[in-house]
């Protein structure tokens, strides 16, 4: 256990590790739900059932401990796509998680320096030290970065607007650094269903056990809201295909 003196020497990771959890927080809409990265190319939903309880926006993460993985926001309640237009989807998904493997390493080695190698320094060489030595692998980590980003702008599906914003923030807070593939993937379109992707990709636990919550969540916004007839007869034909076996 840290000795009560030293407890402000760690204060500079603290707040890093702070701003990267502020960082990594998704404000979703009751009709959006959040897809994460999970090993063998499957998605995972990362949020409970809270979010889907509240008619107001809900504030998600994703797994805080894998920088590497990238989230995506996606709707759901919509019609699904036939066959085809998934498959499609679903490929041009593959190949955009596929054009990743630069910005996971980087996103990843800042997490490391940041949460394990700094505070490691600070208590073997003392808080001065450990910052010095620290920014002297991140900064460069930074510029990698931004190098990275303007690179493969095209492959990333990034405008010039938003490649210039990724690179001011990580250059002026490297606390955000981390969260790269989350900055990257969390604007990426999925044209189709959130649901529908969901069940191409997770595995059958996560799969039913989401689709349950949903399908309550469903019938809740069914029985809370009846001023909109055309969006009651929408949702109940999105029920409808919820609850068909697949």
């Amino acid at each position: 256990m840290l000795e009560p003196a030293r407890v402000a020497d760690y204060a500079i990771w603290g707040v890093a590790l702070l701003l990267y959890v502020y960082d990594a927080a998704r404000l979703l809409r009751p009709r959006e739900i959040l897809l994460a990265e999970a090993t063998g190319g499957r998605l995972e939903l990362v949020i409970g059932d809270n979010p889907f309880t509240s008619a107001t926006r809900a504030v998600v993460f994703g797994p805080l401990h894998a920088p590497h993985r990238g989230v995506f926001v996606a709707g759901w309640g919509e019609l699904w796509s036939d066959a085809d237009a998934l498959r499609a989807t679903l490929e041009s998904l593959g190949r955009f998680r596929a054009s990743l493997g630069a910005a996971r390493v980087l996103g990843a080695v800042a997490f490391v320096l940041l949460f394990l190698v700094g505070p490691a320094l600070t208590m073997g060489l003392g808080p001065d030290a450990a910052v010095v030595y620290t920014a002297a692998a991140l900064y460069p980590t930074v510029g990698v970065s931004i190098g990275v980003l303007w690179c493969r702008r095209r492959r990333f599906q990034l405008t010039p607007a938003r490649s210039a914003l990724l690179s001011v923030e990580v250059l002026v807070c490297p606390a955000f650094l981390p969260n790269l593939v989350r900055k990257i993937t969390g604007h990426y379109p999925i044209e189709a269903d959130g649901v529908q992707v969901l069940v191409a990709l997770a595995g059958a636990g996560v799969r039913d056990d989401f689709l349950a919550r949903l399908e309550r969540r469903a019938e809740e916004m069914l029985d809370g809201d009846a001023s909109d007839p055309a969006a009651q007869a929408q949702l109940r034909t999105y029920l409808t295909a919820l609850r068909v076996p697949r």
